[in-house]
């Protein structure tokens, strides 16, 4: 038999795979994978999973690298499970959640196959951007990016159809020089209005680092009059990082959702705000 692909290094032999479906505030921490001198979701995780399975050093695989400040709802992360001892998966999740920060929290635990891998058996990822053009308040301020003036949500939506389909998104990656290939697809950009919160929600195969807050940062620029509809086009045409408007800030955006099965991926729609899921 072929040793699975995604079989990482262990210092047990791993038993079985377990599927976490993470939330988290990302205001509380420096991101999702560990990072000397200050505390990510990654190392909270690892950490909690080891006391738990008799201190072994326990690796969570991510699907993704969420950056400061960014929330997740669902985010995707697998580790290998020890035999002993053994906690079956409708059990782990109540006891991770009685364990962890009230920052994180587990929404599902599954078994999956030893060759499963969160990030390369994903088929697509949903991300959600939210404004407020209401009143600020200390909690809208953590999970939403307030209006300084009126935008024009119309145009920003419009513009965003520039950027749906197959494109090297160059122009909307922080540090491209780290990035081998810069094409990624997008499938749908929507709006949703609720009350004083709009919400743009962004479908595709993958993303690159800080992409969706770069093509958020750009609709914004639009949204103020800043560059126009058509504007999107010539600057995702030219590939440069350097002509296209600053990044949005993180704390508007979250993860909303890591999936593995296209019908739920092309299904999803954002029904409510996310930070009342």
């Amino acid at each position: 038999m072929n040793k699975p692909r995604t079989l990482e290094y262990t210092e047990y032999t791993p038993f079985e795979r377990y599927l976490l479906e993470i939330s988290f505030d990302g205001g509380c921490f420096a991101g999702w994978q560990i990072q000397p001198h200050c505390e990510t979701v990654q190392e909270v995780m690892q950490k909690t999973l080891s006391r738990l399975y008799a201190d072994y050093p326990i690796h969570v695989l991510g699907a993704s690298r969420t950056d400061a400040g960014v929330h997740a709802l669902g985010f995707a992360a697998s580790f290998l499970v020890p035999e002993r001892p053994y906690i079956p998966p409708e059990k782990l999740q109540g006891i991770l959640n009685r364990l962890l920060p009230p920052s994180v929290r587990i929404r599902g635990v599954q078994k999956v196959g030893l060759d499963f891998h969160a990030r390369y058996d994903a088929v697509g990822k949903a991300y959600t951007y939210i404004f407020n053009r209401g009143t600020e308040t200390p909690f809208s301020n953590r999970y939403s990016w307030k209006c300084r003036y009126e935008l024009n949500f119309d145009a920003m939506i419009e513009s965003a159809q520039h950027l749906v389909g197959t494109h090297d998104f160059s122009s909307f990656v922080v540090e491209r020089k780290m990035v081998d290939d810069a094409v990624r697809t997008i499938h749908e950009i929507t709006r949703n209005d609720f009350g004083n919160y709009v919400c743009f929600t962004f479908k595709g195969t993958g993303f690159l680092y800080k992409m969706v807050r770069c093509l958020t940062g750009t609709l914004e620029a639009v949204g103020y009059g800043k560059i126009k509809v058509d504007d999107v086009r010539k600057i995702l045409d030219l590939k440069c990082r350097d002509i296209a408007p600053e990044t949005a800030p993180p704390h508007g955006l979250f993860l909303m959702k890591t999936f593995f099965n296209e019908r739920d991926y092309f299904d999803f729609k954002l029904e409510k705000v996310p930070f009342y899921y």
